[in-house]
């Protein structure tokens, strides 16, 4: 299935709020932001064969084309079309930078219910 499609957690604010701002700033209008809750396990399994509703609940993903991008990586790979962080997009494939991405993103999903 060729599609571009961010999926988030419609149930976090968080989740939804960074959903929201990616897809304010994305100048990539074929990427489609969906809840994961909207769609049912078939749903996901048709847009990416390992995708099920407990991987989807702990992390956004980006599916492009046959790709599956979780969490960092969904942001990095979007950043390449975000109105006014294009030029920031090549620092986060500098050495060390997706560690500490993935460090982030874990840690902003411990404290999602408080953000």
């Amino acid at each position: 299935m060729d599609q571009n499609v961010f999926l988030y957690d419609g149930d976090c604010g968080f989740c939804s709020g960074l959903a929201s701002r990616l897809s304010e700033l994305s100048l990539d209008k074929n990427i489609k932001f969906v809840s994961f809750r909207d769609l049912s396990s078939g749903d996901l399994k048709d847009l990416h064969p390992s995708l099920e509703p407990k991987l989807v609940a702990g992390n956004v993903q980006l599916i492009s084309g046959n790709m599956r991008y979780p969490g960092f990586f969904a942001v990095r790979k979007l950043s390449h079309s975000l109105k006014g962080w294009r030029w920031a997009s090549p620092l986060l494939y500098l050495p060390l930078v997706p560690l500490l991405g993935m460090f982030f993103m874990s840690f902003l999903k411990s404290i999602r219910s408080k953000v």
